[in-house]
């Protein structure tokens, strides 16, 4: 029998490894189909999940003004609220930049910068970014098997990258550095004396790559933004290997470019790779213990309580003799807030763990035991 285009699709460009064990199949599939539960959100009254299958005019509608959805429009305001705070930032670090560095103040000594050749063209830097961006958001649209999964995606990299953009603003004002551009840097007029809307505008110049500040050094906000694209294809993608090691490529040189073209220094690079991974790290390692608390039971130490439900006390005490650790170094108020940027609650309520007004059915402790055991 002639193999049909989609087996050799799945064959050619989905992981194998993944698809053995069932998770290249739509993550939405598991919910419960049957209980097409409604809730009102001020005065709008939509489905809990939004359609996996567009069929009519109705539906079109509950994907953009559904719950998910509502979601994602909270993440992107917090994105963008965040960027126009750092924006603002770095207009006042330009003030400060004027007059402690006054004229073209040479760069400071960078290791990378002798060690590798430089580059004039700083705009190679924003076409990387902007490639970087493109094939992160059309690949993994393409590979997301429901829209459930598109929009946590999407809302994931917004609201951990408002997050790294709040920060970035108080690191680049709280600390001043000469400008590592070879020519040198004068901080741009509009800083120094423009108006209130030109302030609001220059968040729009800035997103586009052409506005230049003297004094957003540390960290590199393009790093982040390419770290974050591989971080996001790193945790999503269901791609082959090969897909993901081209974007991983491109992110790469547009970070190497940053440091040829004199963007940032070396510091400022490793900074932010630094600075992403562990706010990917700990955003995921929220979600994984909010699953496993109100889905199996377990306690907000997580580990302790595997330990405990496998083994009892002497596994129990097993692990603080290994680990040391007898209070979870972690934040419930954390924890809640990246449930609700993530949409976990929903996807909660999907599955019946929680009812349609947010309460927790605890799970009683035969059912914990079995799926476990499972």
């Amino acid at each position: 029998m002639k193999p049909s285009y989609s087996l050799f699709f799945h064959k050619t460009f989905l992981r194998s490894d993944l698809a053995r064990v069932g998770v290249a199949t739509s993550p939405g599939s598991i919910a419960v189909p049957k209980e097409r539960e409604w809730q009102r959100i001020g005065f709008i009254n939509l489905p809990l999940e939004p359609p996996f299958q567009i069929k009519s005019m109705k539906d079109i509608l509950f994907i953009f003004f559904n719950h998910e959805a509502f979601r994602l429009l909270f993440c992107i305001i917090w994105l963008i609220l965040c960027g126009m705070i750092e924006c603002f930032m770095a207009q006042l670090s330009d003030i400060r930049y004027n007059y402690v560095y006054p004229g073209k103040t040479p760069a400071l000594q960078d290791l990378l910068f002798d060690a590798f050749p430089y580059l004039s063209n700083v705009q190679l830097v924003n076409y990387l970014l902007e490639t970087t961006i493109i094939c992160t958001v059309i690949g993994l649209a393409l590979q997301s098997p429901d829209w459930t999964t598109r929009w946590t995606i999407l809302r994931r990299w917004c609201f951990i990258m408002g997050w790294l953009y709040l920060f970035r603003s108080i690191t680049i004002v709280v600390t001043t550095l000469p400008s590592p551009l070879r020519d040198g840097c004068i901080a741009p007029a509009l800083s120094l004396s423009g108006s209130v809307g030109q302030r609001f505008g220059a968040f729009f110049e800035t997103v586009a790559g052409n506005d230049q500040s003297c004094g957003d050094n540390i960290f590199s906000g393009h790093t982040c933004v390419m770290a974050s694209c591989a971080l996001a294809w790193r945790i999503h993608a269901r791609a082959n290997r090969i897909l993901g090691w081209l974007l991983y490529l491109i992110a790469a040189a547009g970070i190497l470019m940053i440091i040829f073209t004199h963007y940032h220094y070396t510091i400022d690079v490793l900074l932010a790779l630094f600075i992403v991974y562990v706010s990917w790290y700990i955003y995921m390692r929220c979600i994984r213990d909010a699953t496993m608390h109100y889905v199996l039971g377990h306690e907000l130490h997580t580990e302790m309580s595997v330990f405990d439900t496998n083994g009892g006390m002497t596994a129990k005490e097993k692990y603080q003799f290994l680990v040391c650790q007898p209070h979870p170094l972690g934040s419930r108020i954390l924890m809640w807030i990246c449930m609700y940027a993530d949409g976990l609650d929903i996807r909660l309520r999907s599955l019946g763990t929680f009812d349609s007004r947010g309460k927790w059915r605890r799970p009683q402790p035969e059912t914990q035991q079995t799926m476990i055991e499972c």
